[in-house]
């Protein structure tokens, strides 16, 4: 079978083909007259141009035949184009690779071939223009071969032409309709095109700024550094803005100014240099720039500069040897109007609060929402304790009036504590610390304390440091683990879920309960890390258990504070899920109410995200002040848990019974799911089921095990979730 031979540079060929835009394109008078006038000057019956595609010969012209295309595998000019150079065939039929083939012993019954390669401007062989006859021929004289070269080098540079005009007729179109400002000017700096969206941009027509200046949009005081670089360009230096980016000022033909972003192209043209800029006016960029960086330094709520604004002013204070003071305070009794008026009557009075405190502020100061319901003020230039005490006392007397709110009369406290600077520290963080130390021991005395800090507090200071650097130490060494506790039916003490249990294997104390630590791990560092272990370590022991035949139904953890805080909470839990090949309702979420209080809009709606993929969301410890109703109805959950306070009161309180009664007629008439921990006698079980609850978690099946397992006999599992695949746990 006949086959053409692959040039060198075919794919380099098949990349240029396309934007010559001649396959299946209508005949073109020129090139028709081309072939013609080949076939006559050298006496042939026969004349192509043709095109040689990658499986296909396209004749964009021919005179002598009736074809439009043959097979690329069947022509004498795919032979043309991979020899790059004239090809002749004086008798096919003494040719060896060509006088079995199909066009030589058919129709039209080939003898004589001689084709010239159509070669463009980038030295890539298209196709050919040929003369073929049906008689052999001895090769052709010599001005013959010059004609069909230049033949040839017409049709190339047509093409050439062709399909330079296509772009520049693309590239007219769009530079006219984009919404883009598109300018050019020579290497004077005049301009040569504005296209209609500079026209909008700048005010000035193109007919009334063609030939003039570029600068006529330049402000006057940035003139003078244009024209040093158009000078320095023209006198040989090479353009250092091209290819890049800049934001600078724009002048509108009514004489405002306003902020533009222009990227710059340069190429030598015939007379030098020659630039083009495509223009974007980016006020509303600036404008969104600039309140993203307020928001990021500003509290969305109450106005007031946030905890990052706060550290920042402090560290440039302290970094520079100035005297400074910090107070801090957050509010006793907030947390009450949250629980019982709602979230909206809550920031409410947030920002009653931001008012009162700043109108006692002296001017200078900084008045900063650290989070939640605490504050802090710093005072530049003051190293006067008497001062400093006075101003805090100042604060806590803003308390004695009540606030009004929607009809009610809501009454606040609040102590304050604070540290100077740099009396008590020369580091920022560590003034806050000693601030936020003295506050907490005015809140153990009593409401309305203002307290300093003093050396009495260091121990304790020294404590709580040495506490968190063995926390991060634990972090480092690996000395965390999961315990698992079961949640079971209470009818059948069917396998319904476990929840994995934080525990600090301590090198020196044995096993630490989180008690004891969790407080310190959840404002450190650390945390964000640690969290992310416990989802992967959950997930990871989900999949063990499963394999070991043990049909749990899915695992519940715990998330910090800081995992909300922190941007991709969702990234985080989906791609732990696909690393583990788990499914979203496999896994449960607990957060309390405090939790999901202190969030933004933007962690929430990732806590959202993740419900709406299907991971199942459960409030903990529900019951004891800190979820309230209101918080339930805008905060889609799928489980409430009861606290174990109530569960180990239920026989003998009857305020725990009604409690717990009153929550399991809630999540019933919600469709939730309800889990009471802290179980731990067959009492307890008989009173829930009693009082409707019917999923249990405590000491009565077993206490938390580094490993889920059938945790105590006579657990069998959810038959919903058993499968073959996944047989029963042993009776």
């Amino acid at each position: 079978m006949h086959t053409c031979p692959i040039p060198k540079d075919e794919a380099e060929r098949l990349v240029q083909l396309p934007r010559y835009r001649l396959f299946g394109s209508q005949p073109e008078p020129i090139f028709d007259a081309v072939a013609q006038a080949a076939a006559l000057s050298h006496g042939v019956p026969i004349s192509l141009i043709s095109l040689v595609g990658e499986r296909e010969l396209w004749l964009k012209a021919k005179w002598g035949v009736n074809l439009s295309s043959i097979p690329r595998e069947q022509s004498f000019c795919g032979h043309t184009v991979a020899v790059r150079d004239l090809f002749i065939v004086p008798d096919a039929l003494q040719d060896d690779r060509f006088r079995d083939h199909p066009l030589v012993t058919g129709a039209p019954g080939i003898r004589f071939y001689a084709g010239q390669p159509l070669i463009n401007d980038s030295g890539v062989a298209l196709g050919a223009l040929c003369l073929i006859d049906t008689i052999p021929r001895p090769d052709l004289k010599r001005e013959q071969l010059d004609l069909l070269i230049r033949l040839s080098q017409l049709v190339s540079r047509k093409f050439d032409n062709r399909r330079d005009l296509s772009v520049q007729g693309a590239v007219t179109g769009f530079t006219k309709s984009s919404g883009v400002a598109i300018v050019t000017t020579n290497e004077a700096g005049a301009i040569s095109f504005w296209n209609a969206a500079a026209e909008k941009l700048f005010g000035h027509r193109f007919a009334e700024v063609e030939g003039q200046d570029i600068s006529l949009i330049i402000p006057d005081r940035f003139r003078a550094d244009h024209h040093h670089g158009l000078a320095r360009i023209s006198a040989g230096g090479q353009p250092r803005l091209a290819g890049k980016a800049v934001e600078v000022v724009g002048l509108h033909q009514d004489g405002y100014e306003f902020p533009i972003e222009i990227s710059l192209s340069a190429w030598k043209g015939p007379s030098g240099w020659e630039f083009g800029a495509q223009i974007q006016d980016i006020s509303l960029r600036h404008a969104r720039d600039l309140k993203l960086r307020h928001l990021a330094v500003h509290d969305p709520l109450t106005g007031l500069p946030n905890r990052r604004e706060f550290s920042d002013r402090l560290t440039e204070l302290v970094h520079l040897g100035e005297a400074a003071a910090v107070l801090m305070l957050d509010l006793d009794g907030f947390k009450g109007v949250n629980d019982t008026l709602g979230h909206l009557t809550g920031d409410d009075l947030l920002r009653l609060v931001a008012v009162r405190l700043a109108a006692r502020l002296p001017a200078g100061s900084l008045l900063a929402r650290m989070g939640g319901d605490e504050f802090a003020v710093l005072l530049t230039g003051c190293e006067d304790p008497t001062y400093a005490r006075g101003l805090g006392q100042s604060m806590v007397d803003a308390f004695d009036r009540d606030f009004s709110i929607g009809g009610h009369e809501l009454r606040l406290s609040t102590s304050v504590g604070f540290a100077l600077a740099p009396m008590h520290a020369t580091d920022a963080e560590e003034l806050l610390l000693r601030a936020d130390l003295a506050l907490i021991e005015a809140k153990r005395h009593a409401c309305g304390i203002v307290r300093m800090f003093d050396r009495g507090l260091e121990n304790r200071l020294l404590a709580q440091r040495a506490f968190r650097d063995e926390v991060r130490q634990a972090t480092i060494a690996k000395e965390w683990e999961l315990h698992y506790q079961p949640q079971l039916g209470l009818t059948d003490n069917r396998l319904l879920g476990a929840e994995a249990l934080l525990r600090w294997n301590h090198p020196t104390r044995g096993l630490i309960a989180p008690g004891v630590f969790l407080e310190t791990l959840e404002k450190h560092a650390v945390a964000a890390e640690v969290g992310r272990w416990i989802i992967d370590e959950a997930c990871g022991e989900l999949v063990r258990a499963r394999r070991a035949g043990i049909p749990l139904p899915s695992i519940s953890i715990n998330l910090f504070a800081i995992q909300l805080r922190s941007a991709g909470i969702e990234n985080t839990v989906l791609s732990v899920l696909e690393h583990h090949s788990l499914e979203p309702s496999d896994l449960e979420l607990e957060l309390t109410e405090t939790v999901v209080l202190r969030q933004d809009a933007r962690s929430l709606a990732e806590l959202l995200a993740l419900r709406q993929a299907g991971v199942r969301l459960a409030f903990d410890d529900f019951g004891t002040g800190f979820a309230s109703f209101s918080t339930l109805k805008g905060f889609p959950v799928d489980k409430l848990k009861i606290d174990k306070s109530f569960v180990g009161d239920v026989t003998r309180s009857p305020h725990s019974r009604a409690i717990v009664g009153g929550i399991a007629h809630l999540s019933r008439e919600l469709g939730l799911n309800l889990v009471a921990e802290g179980v731990e006698t067959t009492a307890q079980r008989d009173a829930l089921l009693e009082l409707g609850c019917t999923i249990g978690q405590g000491y009565l099946w077993g206490r938390p095990a580094p490993r889920i397992a059938p945790f105590v006999s006579g657990i069998v599992p959810d038959t919903d979730f058993a499968s073959p695949a996944r047989p029963a746990i042993a009776q």
